[in-house]
């Protein structure tokens, strides 16, 4: 038997903690005293500037004298090399560290999050202060309360498409599909900006336009689920932030959304309300949009208001459904109740405002704002998987967005164990850290050379770049 059969490397092993992960229950209270003991104990490690040192055995001896089978992790976990095994928050089990072992893997450092990386509460903005929900409502809001009750009964079926159901295009074909997209990103951010500008100066318009522009993103996703992705991670352009960001998002909630099985014409309603679900922001004072520091108390109410807002805008909107209102109106919210503008909890979500909620927060993550840097595609689906851990995200619907773009996304550089860098051109659903991906010359341009590391298992990703 071959070396590459007689264990599960590191990307295999991450595979099978993320899917735990978000088949898992929330921690019970009880397993916090554990967290914190953990957290002592290994705090007394050995310690120098690279983290702290502990063995393998260390921690089998530590989970069996807890008499569970696993433990959560209070530090980022990585391997001599400075490879990341486990992200902190994360549940070392018994059966990874036999994997570790098998893998020859016999001292772990143990690394603190660094606090000056954005926390997982600040996905998409800095963390605001806590506001009583009831300051924050409008008459178009008042109504949407009282017909949520009834639109949250009609059951919404999610069919997960399996791996080999998904459509497929020839790596060349989809490369020209992608650049071709570019040019309808760039039209469809136009668009809205046109229209927003006109709802701005009180003119009543029609929605049809942007209905076709998302039909078309939908054809793109039934030929390809790779190829909205794939226009997202290759788009650059430097237009009005809040354009190309609802375009982005609305890619990426259609990619989602046809990943889940969704009717044509929910995935249609999804794409228009990503499309539209920010529009408010434009009657947030441009100082407050653009401001490069914390914001006030005040600064965050008027940020808050923006859901309500764009509910104001879609008023004079013709031809807009339902759906589309309720998703600019709870695209914000989140499953823990500490979003805004309503604070509500998980049952009192929409599904398709649950999608456009993590694509929104996915896409906002990876572009540059004045108050932070712009994480890496791979460093933005990390927060969003340790955000779904606190049942901010629905645990489900993080499942469709790494079927979507995988744990390293689509776009990102990564550094192979042959000494080579590649670029991430599919994503393989069921297998997130072994995507498609295309080698990069030793000036970054494409080489043309492709490997399918789900058919590679003697080649492993290192790191994301």
């Amino acid at each position: 038997m071959s070396e590459s059969k007689q264990f599960i490397c590191w990307e295999e092993a991450l595979d099978q903690e993320i899917g735990k992960l978000l088949q898992q229950p929330p921690l019970p209270q009880e397993a916090l005293p554990e967290f914190e003991e953990l957290h002592l104990e290994l705090s007394e490690a050995e310690d120098d500037s690279a983290g702290r040192s502990l063995s393998v055995q260390e921690l089998r001896a530590r989970i069996s004298s807890s008499l569970r089978s696993s433990m959560a992790l209070p530090d980022d976990v990585y391997d001599d090399t400075g490879v990341l095994l486990l992200g902190a928050g994360s549940l070392l089990t018994k059966r990874f560290l036999e994997l570790l072992r098998q893998r020859g893997i016999h001292h772990v450092r143990l690394v603190p999050p660094d606090p000056n990386a954005p926390a997982p509460t600040s996905a998409a903005e800095p963390s605001p202060p806590a506001e009583p929900a009831a300051e924050l409502h409008t008459a178009h809001s008042r109504k949407l309360d009282e017909q949520l009750a009834g639109e949250l009964q009609r059951l919404v079926s999610l069919r997960p498409i399996k791996p080999w159901r998904r459509p497929r295009l020839s790596i060349d074909d989809l490369k020209g599909q992608a650049a071709r997209g570019i040019e309808k990103h760039a039209n469809v951010s136009t668009s809205v900006s046109e229209l927003c500008d006109a709802l701005q100066h009180g003119r009543t318009m029609s929605a049809t336009e942007l209905r076709r522009s998302v039909a078309q993103f939908v054809n793109m996703a039934a030929v390809d689920f790779d190829l909205l992705p794939m226009i997202v991670a290759l788009q650059q352009s430097k237009d009005e932030y809040l354009y190309d960001h609802c375009v982005n998002v609305a890619l990426l909630s259609v990619a989602m959304a046809s990943q889940l099985g969704l009717h044509r014409e929910q995935i249609t309603e999804i794409g228009v309300g990503a499309l539209l679900h920010d529009i408010g922001m434009l009657r947030v004072p441009l100082e407050i949009r653009m401001a490069e520091g914390p914001l006030t108390a005040r600064e965050w109410h008027e940020v808050h208001r923006h859901p309500l807002h764009t509910l104001d805008m879609l008023s004079e909107l013709r031809g807009i459904p339902q759906a589309v209102r309720i998703i600019a109106y709870q695209a914000h919210e989140r499953g823990d109740g500490e979003g805004y503008p309503r604070r509500s909890s998980a049952h009192g979500l929409h599904t398709f405002a649950r999608i456009v909620a993590i694509a929104d927060a996915h896409a906002a993550m990876t572009r540059e704002r004045p108050y932070r840097p712009a994480l890496s595609p791979y460093e933005a689906t990390k927060t969003v998987l340790m955000e779904g851990k606190a049942n901010r995200y629905d645990r489900r619907l993080i499942r469709a967005l790494l079927d979507t773009i995988a744990l390293f996304p689509i776009g990102s550089r990564l550094a192979l164990d042959d000494g080579s860098v590649a670029r991430v051109l599919r994503a393989n659903p069921d297998l997130h850290t072994r995507p498609v991906v295309e080698v990069l010359s030793a000036d970054g341009s494409a080489t043309g050379r492709m490997i399918d590391l789900a058919e590679t298992p003697d080649l492993h990703v290192v790191r994301a770049l």
